[in-house]
């Protein structure tokens, strides 16, 4: 007399399980394409920040140059 309620119950438990999973799993898949955008701004961020170091590199070793190809004024002379 129980086992058909109790198939049922189990029927609908199950439908609502399924349904939780699905959930879920969109949600899922929600977070992982905000990770994908933000990874990639991550990553133009910081080829933004190797071009803008690599530019300060070369200003760098100009500037280097330029100070070592002038004479010392500090000199002393006898």
């Amino acid at each position: 007399m129980l086992q058909p309620v109790v198939q049922y119950g189990f029927l609908g438990f199950s439908v609502v399980l399924l349904g939780v999973v699905i959930w879920l799993i969109r949600k899922l898949l929600d977070v992982l394409e905000a990770n994908n955008r933000i990874i990639a701004a991550n990553t133009e961020a910081i080829r933004d920040l190797t071009n803008t170091t690599s530019d300060l590199l070369n200003l760098n070793r100009s500037l280097h140059d330029k100070i070592i190809s002038r004479p010392c004024i500090a000199r002393e002379e006898s």
